[in-house]
């Protein structure tokens, strides 16, 4: 009865170890495949934060469940939105930028000429009034060259202005 209990515990240990085993086998399995599955995952996203380019359009990662990689994917697709987002106001400022550029170049050739063509119309009035030539028709001549002058320098003026940052005007107002 003594040798038989001895077997019996005995067998009864070496299933009991062999179960565990098992057991313990098929749990390393299931990690493993659990690990794999996971650093895939991250693999994926990692990847795709590493490939994002500031001048190219970058995709959104897809992901359906509301785990730990689907709040780092919803992270990455925020920070995409935002980028997409920057980079068109990038571009709206560089955009602005160059038209301020031109306006600014435009109004510099406009006025270039005139100073010259004023003080030469000046000067014709002078040179005419001293040989007594026709005040009247020369007066004529002068205020129609200086108006023209002077609508083409407010021209350039309101121009070269546009190419300024905006400036508060400063009114008074009747608040009643």
């Amino acid at each position: 009865l003594n040798f038989t209990a001895k077997t019996e515990v005995n067998l009864f240990l070496k299933r009991l170890i062999e179960v565990f085993l098992v057991l313990f086998i098929g749990a390393l399995v299931i990690a493993y495949l659990l690990t794999q599955y996971i650093t895939k995952s991250i693999e994926e996203v990692r990847k795709k934060i590493e490939g994002v380019e500031i001048n190219e359009r970058n995709e959104k990662l897809a992901w359906n469940k509301q785990d730990e990689i689907g709040v780092l994917v919803n992270a990455y697709n925020k920070m995409i939105d935002k980028l997409e987002i920057s980079k068109k106001k990038l571009a709206q400022n560089e955009r602005q930028t160059a038209w301020r550029e031109m306006a600014k170049q435009v109004a510099h050739e406009i006025k270039n000429p005139l100073t010259p063509m004023k003080l030469s119309v000046q000067h014709l009035k002078r040179v005419i009034t001293l040989e007594g030539k026709d005040e009247e028709q020369l007066k004529l001549f002068e205020d129609k060259m200086i108006g023209q002058i002077d609508l083409l320098n407010e021209i350039a003026d309101e121009f070269s202005n546009f190419a300024e940052l905006p400036k508060a005007k400063m009114k008074k107002l009747n608040v009643k």
